[in-house]
């Protein structure tokens, strides 16, 4: 296995190493009877999930490494203290409290499948969600970090990348590990999909259904141990419909100037508060109510150039950002990748001089692009009809453990 050091300092930088989950079996225990405990709202195809998944894994897999978090649990599970560790926590929920001596009993190959694909007629249930890896952990800095959910139906994602945090090679060697959640409220939450990292000491931070000011609070507690002045962004979020369930839902960066938006809440929807917060030496010294994030960024010497989700068109704002029209991932500065069916948002982006390319166009070779020019910014478009039905885009299906500082 590639060893890679532990370092995230920007949404943006060239992607050095990703985390990653194939849709599997799981997926198709869903029924519906389950959908809504699952957090889905339609049931999915598996071979056609796969298919899709497989332009992404083959897109990442020539920018980056990848580590798949099916093999990071097994390895970690070989180790003995991680097992314990993992038990320990288990043992804690009533609800798994008569499957535990099973679990107990199995080899470290059939304990991380069934952790994973769930066990028939016990309370052990699969992980829907697990291809949104962005969910359940962040890295920001040199740090790794599992996050604190605000549905028990993926708890179980988050006691799995807190194993492997804690206890795989990959992380152990970078000593980046922390869980600023051992002391929390109860109903502290703090998801993946609302935390975005401008630079190493400024951080933005949705907080609506799925993250709290609590979770903010916590974070902020653990980001003074190591760092005397950062920034926080904090921005108010609907709690309906369910497609403004993560900041990165609405907005995401692209490259050093450009940003990806959906206006009519992150430029228009004035009741939804923005807020900059400064911590120096230990306390917030100061609280100032923003108009927007673009204005909060710009105040911190960030200025970045909007490009709007749909386009200018308000109903194919609405349509697109359903569809996950602003939720992309870069893998270098201007160079991203996101879903090719949200067609205005795609015209948005090449009016603003993105050249658009097609992944499978990409893949097979028919095209040799410079990866490294920043003066040659290009979308790559994935195919979706089915993975967009999960309810996220390219960077909820990415948790990105390493990108080169810029």
């Amino acid at each position: 296995m590639a060893q890679i050091d532990i370092a995230l300092n920007s949404e943006v930088g060239k992607l050095n190493g990703v985390i990653l989950h194939k849709p599997g079996k799981e997926i198709e225990c869903m029924t519906p009877s389950t959908i809504q405990e699952a957090l889905y709202s339609d049931l999915l195809s598996r071979e056609i999930a796969q298919k899709e998944y497989r332009q992404i894994e083959g897109f990442l897999s020539r920018q980056s490494s990848i580590f798949y978090i099916d093999d990071l649990l097994l390895q970690t599970l070989e180790k003995e203290e991680a097992r314990i560790f993992l038990f320990e926590k288990l043992s804690t929920s009533d609800r798994l409290s008569e499957v535990l001596p099973l679990l107990k009993k199995l080899e470290p190959k059939e304990l991380s499948r069934c952790l994973i694909e769930g066990i028939p007629q016990t309370p052990l249930m699969p992980l829907y969600n697990l291809y949104f890896t962005r969910d359940i952990g962040v890295c920001f800095n040199q740090k790794s970090m599992p996050s604190h959910m605000a549905t028990k139906v993926r708890e179980r994602e988050v006691l799995i990348t807190e194993v492997i945090y804690k206890f795989h090679p990959l992380f152990m060697a970078s000593s980046s590990y922390i869980n600023p959640w051992k002391n929390s409220k109860v109903g502290t939450k703090l998801e993946g999909g609302d935390f975005l990292v401008v630079d190493e000491n400024i951080f933005l931070i949705g907080q609506g259904v799925r993250s709290n000011k609590e979770g903010v609070d916590a974070f902020i507690e653990e980001k003074k141990k190591t760092s005397d002045l950062f920034y926080i962004i904090t921005q108010e979020l609907p709690v309906e419909p369910e497609s403004f369930i993560h900041l990165d839902m609405v907005f995401t960066l692209l490259s050093r100037m450009h940003c990806m938006l959906y206006a009519p809440l992150i430029l228009e929807g004035s009741r939804y508060q923005t807020l900059l917060l400064t911590v120096k030496n230990g306390k917030i010294t100061e609280e100032i109510i923003m108009s927007d994030i673009l204005s909060a960024l710009s105040r911190l010497g960030k200025a970045y150039k909007p490009i709007l989700c749909g386009g200018r068109n308000r109903l194919y704002q609405d349509r697109e950002q359903w569809h996950s029209g602003a939720n992309f991932f870069a893998v270098a500065p201007g160079k991203i990748l996101g879903y090719g069916r949200n067609l205005y948002t795609i015209e948005a982006l090449n009016k603003e001089g993105f050249e658009v390319v097609s992944v499978n166009e990409f893949l097979l070779n028919e095209k040799k692009i410079d990866m490294n020019d920043e003066n040659h910014p290009i979308v790559f478009t994935v195919e979706s009809s089915e993975l967009v039905r999960g309810g996220g885009g390219c960077r909820c299906m990415t948790m990105p453990i390493s990108r080169t500082k810029i």
